[in-house]
């Protein structure tokens, strides 16, 4: 049997001519996250209406990863009459468990015939006479809420807080630098938050692609997919990269194959039609991550690099890790690239050094090496499908790019 929730968005109701083009990627996000429940979402005055088959808990757990959803709450709708909102509105006081109550009532058509104030006296009366529940208008146990819109009325209380933010999809892609850590997963997250589509790009240690498949990575791009929809994750190989540096300074190490991460994603920009890229640095966590590093992994990038989670300290990122279910995989043993970068990089590497290095190598081509031997992997949550193929016969026309920034 089917049941009704009722779902309110903040942010995206400021987005003036362009709100309806948020709508529609709420709605169909709702559409996606509830898709196995045959779920049916309309737009009802300024909130969304979800019907949706499965039990409570489990549609409240998807639309709690729902970006874009500022609250909602399971729902009765009812004709615009007294008499038919009446008993939806008693029937919701005694679903609770509360003494005192308050109703909250709003109305959107102006041609309905009481005023907010009328409509909520006039029930809160008939809900204390029948219910014996108390009023308090200053801090009640509940809080029953009625709409009237213009084509009918939606009853609700017990409104539950969803993640906020933008609907995914409607800032456009970026490419990822995803190592499978604490921070890449919740940066991730975080982008996706802000409505953008992130396209995971990993560098693999295994001895073949296939065992890193296996890896928690997958299970964290998975577990990412429940808030962001269909993922796309490419998996390059850090075998050529670590044969044709090394001859490289020590000290330079982590910093260059930063900068390398970095040139490779930017020559799968434009592929993914991607308008950015983007790390899990955190302001001096790390040693690469100072901002005399950060500067140099920066110099000369051809888009903007964007770092969500800049400011926040590492007790922040991992209690939002845990937040969002990634945490406990991101401890999972995954031997990485970072394991076998030197222990004793510099915190002030020079932009200037560091692109010399990256000349000398000749870095660039390398970039094209890699990817030639990179897997591309899809990740459909409709229907739990995953695809692998050769990252270059999947994209044959989009990766002759061969040559470009050949200065960097």
């Amino acid at each position: 049997m089917k049941a009704t929730y009722v779902v309110h968005y903040s942010e995206v109701a400021l987005k003036g001519k362009n709100r309806p083009e948020f709508i529609r990627a709420l709605r169909k996000n709702l559409k996606r996250i509830l898709w196995d429940l045959e779920p049916e979402v309309s737009q009802m005055d300024g909130r969304l209406v979800v019907v949706s088959g499965g039990n409570e808990a489990e549609v409240s757990q998807r639309l709690r990863g729902a970006f874009g959803v500022a609250w909602f709450s399971p729902a009765a709708v009812a004709e615009r009459d007294y008499q038919k909102i009446l008993p939806l509105v008693i029937d919701a006081a005694r679903a609770t468990s509360g003494k005192t109550f308050k109703v909250e009532a709003r109305r959107s058509d102006k041609t309905f015939g009481m005023t907010s104030h009328e409509l909520a006296s006039k029930l809160g009366t008939e809900v204390a006479n029948t219910t014996g529940m108390g009023v308090d208008l200053t801090s009640p146990d509940v809080v029953l809420h009625v709409d009237v819109t213009k084509g009918s009325a939606v009853v609700y209380s017990n409104k539950r807080r969803g993640p906020g933010g933008l609907p995914v999809g409607t800032s456009g892609r970026v490419l990822h630098l995803f190592s499978g850590g604490i921070d890449s997963p919740v940066a991730a997250w975080l982008l996706m938050k802000r409505g953008c589509v992130p396209v995971y790009l990993h560098f693999y240690l295994a001895p073949t692609v296939d065992f890193a498949l296996d890896s928690k990575i997958s299970r964290l791009v998975r577990t990412l997919a429940a808030y962001g929809g269909k993922s796309t994750l490419v998996m390059a190989p850090f075998a050529e990269y670590q044969l044709a540096t090394s001859g490289a300074r020590g000290e330079l190490e982590p910093s260059l194959f930063r900068r390398f991460m970095r040139m490779t994603a930017e020559a799968l920009v434009p592929a993914f039609g991607a308008s950015a890229i983007s790390t899990g640095d955190s302001l001096s966590q790390a040693a690469s991550q100072t901002l005399w590093n950060i500067a140099a992994f920066d110099q000369g990038a051809l888009v903007p690099i964007l770092r969500p989670l800049l400011t926040y300290d590492k007790e922040e990122i991992v209690t939002l890790a845990k937040q969002i279910s990634t945490y406990d995989l991101s401890l999972e043993e995954y031997k990485d690239c970072c394991a076998i970068i030197t222990r004793h990089p510099r915190t002030r590497v020079r932009a200037g050094e560091l692109s010399d290095e990256v000349r000398s190598m000749d870095l660039q081509n390398l970039v094209w090496r890699v990817l030639e031997e990179a897997t591309l992997v899809t990740y459909n949550p409709v229907g739990g499908v995953t695809k692998a193929s050769p990252l270059g016969d999947a994209m044959a026309e989009a990766l002759p790019l061969k040559g470009a920034r050949a200065d960097l």
